[in-house]
């Protein structure tokens, strides 16, 4: 293997790229959404979310952390990307194609477990999304991995306003339906894969060989972090396919538009733990530590300031501008809004532990979070709906985030004692990985 020329980082304005380009991504995804909303109505609505979220949550499973491994491996050894890019393409392709056809072959037999209005055509188009949903994070996961901060932002941005884009046209032509909503959603993911992983294999200068040791490595790395993914990313959205099983789809959604809501308070702390991660991987537990504690007082800073503006203008707009029947999000959203302070530690703090080459640690919080928000899911959606769903995933989050802020300090402050230990992975043909960058020009990348 020939010697690569080691990159130069793309920007120092990683968090901001980011938080910009969700700014201007999920704007378009909101636009979107609220067509949607507008065309198909709370039941309508509900379906639709009923089906994204089953797609999400399946493509989140497929994964089995192998897409979290890479975006740390490929921080740590470019020399492997084309390799990791080509492994992570071949195992979401099989994956997906796997699980699309356990949860619609699953679907069609099982009638009871789907919402009525859901027959052949709405699952085709959920077997379409969940493949392309598990492209399109793979796609995301190994840019994030390679600090491509920029081209990630361009795509993510260009491809969310296609969302509405795509909605308008559908309406004015043949009129919004349940299953064109769920297809304008498999479209937008699906041109976000290809152009991810278009401008990726032109970057890498091809597809490599693929390599069963260097996938043992990645799998077995991964697993231990999957669990903490897969606990987050399920508190994350279970309760809405719960919601929608215990009460009704109209009461799903409600919830949605609360919680579409309070997703956008969240874009700059999503930012910076994300920018966070590639970094914090190529660092010395010393530094590592700093790097957490200012990106979450940052982040921590700007979500309460947001939390506090947002109760006070947010609500009386609701019934405005989705219309009067959906006054009753009002008090979901509000309750949501005490969990963006755990939320906002969990996901920086956790993306500290796994750059620290500690998956296990990585996944108590969100595990935490899972058990809390899903016990008390059960207890409170019966008597509340909404409510008691959004009271629910604001308890799990705060406990998830004292969890992860406790653990992460606890751990570098010890490890920051000593020199770091070497990464621990098995080496695969006898060679051991080589990142040839001097330390300080990893740490010249704070805040990418």
């Amino acid at each position: 293997m020939s010697e690569q020329v080691p990159e130069q980082p793309e920007s120092s304005r990683g968090p901001a790229l980011l938080f910009w380009a969700q700014i201007v991504g999920n704007s378009g995804l909101f636009v979107g959404l609220l067509l949607v909303t507008r065309a198909l109505g709370p039941s309508g609505r509900g379906s639709v979310a009923f089906l994204t979220v089953t797609a999400l949550v399946t493509a989140w499973i497929a994964r089995l952390g192998v897409t979290e491994a890479t975006v740390v491996f490929a921080a740590r050894w470019p020399q492997q990307r084309p390799v990791l890019l080509t492994n992570s393409l071949s195992f979401s392709t099989l994956m997906g194609l796997a699980g699309a056809a356990v949860v619609c072959g699953t679907l069609w037999l099982v009638p009871a477990a789907r919402p009525n209005g859901v027959g052949a055509v709405e699952l085709w188009v959920l077997a379409a999304s969940i493949l392309a949903a598990c492209l399109a994070d793979a796609g995301y996961r190994f840019m994030l991995g390679c600090s491509r901060f920029r081209t990630h932002a361009l795509v993510t941005a260009v491809t969310s306003w296609l969302y509405p884009l795509l909605a308008v046209v559908l309406w004015a032509s043949f009129g919004l339906t349940v299953a064109l909503g769920l297809a304008v959603w498999a479209a937008t993911q699906a041109m976000r894969a290809v152009a991810l992983f278009g401008v990726a294999i032109r970057r890498e200068g091809g597809l490599g060989r693929p390599s069963l040791g260097l996938f043992h490595e990645t799998i077995t790395f991964g697993v231990r972090a999957w669990f903490g993914t897969l606990a987050d990313s399920l508190g994350f959205r279970i309760d809405q396919i719960l919601l929608a099983l215990i009460v009704s789809e109209t009461a799903l959604g409600f919830y949605v538009v609360a919680v579409n809501l309070s997703e956008i308070l969240l874009y700059f702390p999503g930012a910076v733990s994300t920018a966070l991660l590639p970094l914090a991987a190529r660092s010395e537990a010393g530094p590592r530590l700093g790097q957490t504690l200012r990106a979450w007082r940052s982040a921590m800073y700007v979500t309460l300031a947001s939390i506090v503006l947002s109760a006070a203008i947010v609500p009386p707009l609701i019934p405005i501008v989705f219309g009067a029947s959906f006054h009753a999000s009002i008090t979901p959203f509000l309750l949501l809004l005490p969990g963006l302070i755990g939320f906002t530690a969990m996901i920086v703090f956790c993306n500290a532990l796994i750059a620290s080459s500690l998956p296990t640690q990585y996944s108590i919080p969100p595990t935490l979070c899972f058990v809390v928000g899903i016990a008390l899911d059960f207890a409170l959606i019966p008597f509340f709906g909404a409510a008691g769903a959004s009271a629910a995933a604001s308890a799990g989050y705060l406990a998830a985030g004292a969890c992860a802020s406790s653990s992460s300090r606890r751990r570098e402050t010890s490890r920051s004692c000593e020199r770091s230990p070497p990464f621990p992975v098995r080496v695969w043909r006898g060679e051991a990985p080589n990142d040839s960058r001097p330390l300080h020009a990893a740490l010249s990348e704070v805040n990418e």
